[in-house]
């Protein structure tokens, strides 16, 4: 317990480094801006689309946990919208703190598991939400591209390296993620070879054990994939929740555009920049993907706006650092209620 504390802790310290550093490099090499003149910028700003940009952001956290809870009262586990925004939450926070956002889809697994729900229909739950949104972000970013082709055409070398490899890789992770919700084979063989290193590692003790365990889960896991194949509306059901929390998010960066004075014309040009960011910024083993996201807003930003740095600070610390700051309170607040209860019970 202590250790992954530890690590969090420290993958944490590494998020604000980079994103330190980040901003550090964005200030230095605009001429123009000053801190000054962001919070004039800030200051200026239409309060009405600044909080419609942070009910944006909750969007993001509340769709997802909307769509795990379809999932899981699909299969006859039922809870609270504020357990799914908590489940949501804890897969946005980690995921932001860990490369790759490796760290998210473990932390909701062990929260929905410590909630009651079993294994198999927490991991499916999760694994049927990041089939969606992947799908959600490559159709949205064709939308914008058949669009606005523009916006990506003149954006610089980069950033459109970072969306051709965010293309790949998105396509590969849907063709994994359906093999694992609809191959138990490929399941079993990933679980055992898992399985078999942590008893190497002297994490579990007893492999004939834990095995039979194994076996119980990817029985009850192969059940949950049968029902889905048969589940179209359900699987429809998902992806509108997921498309919802993209659009929440990409939709922050609009309201802030025109918060500043955007051109409402032009509103869809800010919003093909943001789904292009998130499409480049997905799949880089950085915490956060910070740096290469502000790059490549700041390549399509500076199509629009005289100051492009401003604005993607402000977009940026409303959709990423405003966002995991409240999930991060969130998780705190249930960490400090599983403790008291705890006390309470002892």
């Amino acid at each position: 317990m202590k250790n992954k504390l530890k690590n969090n802790l420290l993958w944490i310290l590494l998020l604000i480094t980079i994103s330190a550093i980040t901003i550090k490099i964005i200030t230095s090499c605009s001429k123009g801006f000053s801190w000054g003149r962001f919070l004039c910028f800030l200051k200026n700003s239409d309060t009405l689309w600044m909080i419609l940009a942070a009910v944006c952001a909750f969007g993001f956290i509340y769709f997802e946990g909307l769509g795990l809870r379809c999932t899981c009262r699909f299969f006859g586990h039922g809870f609270s919208a504020g357990k799914s925004i908590i489940f949501s939450a804890s897969d946005i926070f980690f995921s932001a703190i860990t490369p790759s956002a490796t760290g998210g889809q473990p932390a909701a697994l062990i929260l929905m598991m410590k909630s009651g729900i079993p294994a198999a229909v927490s991991a499916i739950a999760l694994l049927l939400n990041l089939v969606m949104y992947t799908v959600a972000i490559l159709l949205i970013s064709a939308v914008c591209c058949l669009v606005h082709p523009g916006i990506l055409l003149r954006m610089s070398l980069a950033p459109k390296l970072f969306i051709a490899f965010g293309v790949i890789v998105q396509l590969a992770f849907i063709a994994l993620f359906l093999m694992c919700i609809f191959n138990d084979r490929l399941i079993l063989s990933v679980c055992r070879w898992g399985l078999k290193l942590m008893c190497r590692l002297h994490i579990y003790k007893d492999y004939d054990v834990q095995y039979e365990k194994l076996l119980a889960m990817i029985k009850q896991y192969k059940k949950c994939g049968e029902l889905l194949r048969r589940e179209t509306g359900l699987l429809i059901k998902i992806f509108l929740c997921n498309l919802a929390q993209r659009l929440s998010v990409i939709l922050v960066s609009v309201c802030v555009f025109l918060a500043v004075g955007g051109k409402a014309g032009d509103a869809f040009k800010a919003f093909s920049v943001q789904a292009f960011a998130v499409l480049g910024s997905n799949a880089v083993p950085v915490p956060g993907a910070v740096g290469v996201a502000d790059y490549i807003l700041l390549s399509g930003f500076k199509q629009l706006v005289r100051d492009p740095v401003s604005i993607e600070l402000l977009s940026r610390g409303v959709s990423f650092y405003a966002t995991i700051l409240l999930c991060g309170i969130l998780l705190l607040c249930v960490l400090i209620k599983m403790k008291t209860v705890k006390r309470h019970d002892l």
